[in-house]
């Protein structure tokens, strides 16, 4: 066979499993999009709010503070923070390892003894704070709040042992009242592994990995900017749970809610 025919061949088999995989993809979403929805996500199920590292637009996200304030709060059924484990073995609430003003300072890398009183860099909101909250403390104002504790596994190389011992501190404090979410497939996957009967989220940050999630029968949370009516029907045509994050403003929340999302998260107390 000459060389020309072969190429030519080639291209025409590459372009008709291109096809063929661009066919199977498009009548799943028509599927889906066509599909009536069950009738529990028909009626109007009340949105359930969620605190973003406690009230993080007054207090410091993820201090003592901004979960008190969020704790205290009827318009919350959640508080949501982010773990990291020190060098020692403490599980601390950040949401980034190298959490303080001295950037060189890493959560993992140090024993909390050397850090607990550092200062912590300033956010989005221009506040700051001179403590780092532990994930024990967190997990005793949320159990004391009466809210669910929403907690992220932030730590990319979080062993089995350390998800096990999270598990083990939140059904000690706070019983069956915790959800545990990741953008990290295995953090998912060995929560699930640990007790199946636990309740996890999957996050998602573009409309690509939402509808994986989706379709693979996750519950799943969605960044604000890819959320869209579709992903909330394919996840509800499957049975689970959506929620999007971070909404911060009063038009967004009502677009949210008549989206149909089962959990908005905020920085804000919308009932203040």
């Amino acid at each position: 066979m000459k060389k020309s025919v072969r190429i030519f061949l080639t291209v025409i088999c590459s372009v008709a499993a291109a096809i063929a995989v661009a066919t199977i993809v498009a009548f799943s979403i028509f599927k889906v999009n066509s599909a009536r929805m069950p009738e529990d996500f028909e009626s109007a199920k009340s949105v359930k709010f969620i605190a973003h590292r406690g009230l993080s637009s007054v207090y410091y996200e993820n201090s003592e503070q901004a979960f008190i304030a969020a704790a205290a709060s009827d318009f919350f059924y959640g508080i949501e923070t982010d773990v990291y484990f020190t060098a020692d073995g403490v599980a601390v609430c950040a949401h980034d390892d190298n959490a303080f003003t001295d950037s060189s300072v890493k959560i993992t890398g140090s024993n909390y003894a050397d850090i607990k009183n550092l200062s912590l860099k300033e956010n989005g909101y221009g506040y700051t704070s001179e403590a780092i909250c532990t994930f024990e403390r967190y997990l005793e104002i949320t159990a004391a709040g009466d809210k669910t504790a929403v907690i992220e596994l932030k730590q990319p190389d979080l062993t089995k042992e350390q998800i096990q011992e999270l598990i083990s501190l939140s059904e000690r404090i706070c019983g069956d009242d915790f959800v545990m979410i990741s953008f990290e497939a295995k953090h998912v996957k060995n929560v699930e592994k640990t007790n199946a009967d636990l309740v996890t989220q999957r996050l998602s940050n573009n409309v690509f990995t939402n509808w994986f999630a989706a379709m693979n029968g996750y519950n799943v949370s969605v960044a604000a900017s890819s959320a869209s009516k579709y992903i909330v029907n394919l996840a509800h045509r499957r049975g689970r749970e959506i929620g999007v994050w971070t909404v911060n403003s009063v038009e967004d929340m009502k677009k949210f809610v008549e989206m149909g999302v089962d959990y908005i998260t905020t920085d804000f107390d919308f009932s203040a």
